[in-house]
């Protein structure tokens, strides 16, 4: 008899450590600042949870001085979505972790600092940029050379060839984000999988 109970309360010790998730929990705050953007009241966060891609709300709160504050706790990197009261703006994607995290939103520009999931996902985007300004400078060039008659054939196969490997490693560099399986992967996943063609939307895992 003794043994039994015994027996039944290492169980039940067991079980009540695997419902305490507390010592798994971070704080995190995460600051968002609007500059020259339009004008917001409030702004809402959401997490995309990993369970069917179900969004949860985690709260609203009033925007004062073009900076609104979250706080709360996560048990680990999620994606966060702030959606503004004007529907007209697109939401803001971002890794969720803990500690604080500083946003900065300006017209046609962001910046994101405080954790290393953003880090990467902002080295993404910058490469994601580096490579669109190329593609951009080889469409002008293509269409100067054409509008000034200056096109030749070499120049029309050199121009389209350097397009495409432009695009062949935009669209390489988005498969190996998305493959990552983590935050910054789903919100790749999420912005930009939609871009992918058949021939890299075979090499996602």
């Amino acid at each position: 008899m003794k043994k039994l109970i015994l027996t039944f309360m290492a169980l039940l010790a067991i079980g009540l450590m695997g419902c305490d998730n507390s010592s798994q929990l971070a704080d995190y705050t995460v600051t968002c600042t609007l500059h020259g953007h339009q004008q917001h009241d409030s702004a809402t966060l959401l997490v995309l949870e990993d369970t069917y891609n179900q969004l949860r709300r985690c709260g609203t709160t009033r925007i004062q001085d073009g900076t609104c504050t979250f706080k709360g706790q996560t048990d680990r990197a999620k994606v966060g979505i702030i959606r503004w009261d004007n529907d007209s703006t697109k939401p803001f994607y971002f890794v969720l972790e803990g500690g604080h995290t500083s946003i900065t939103i300006e017209a046609g520009s962001w910046t994101i600092t405080g954790s290393k999931g953003n880090s990467n996902y902002l080295h993404y985007i910058n490469q994601r940029k580096a490579i669109m300004d190329a593609r951009v400078g080889t469409w002008q060039e293509y269409l100067k050379m054409a509008a000034d008659k200056s096109l030749k054939r070499e120049d029309e196969r050199r121009l389209v060839a350097l397009d495409s490997l432009l695009n062949d490693s935009l669209q390489r560099i988005t498969v190996d984000c998305i493959n990552r399986g983590d935050a910054v992967g789903r919100i790749v996943s999420e912005r930009y999988g939609n871009l992918l063609d058949d021939e890299h939307l075979k090499l996602l895992k």
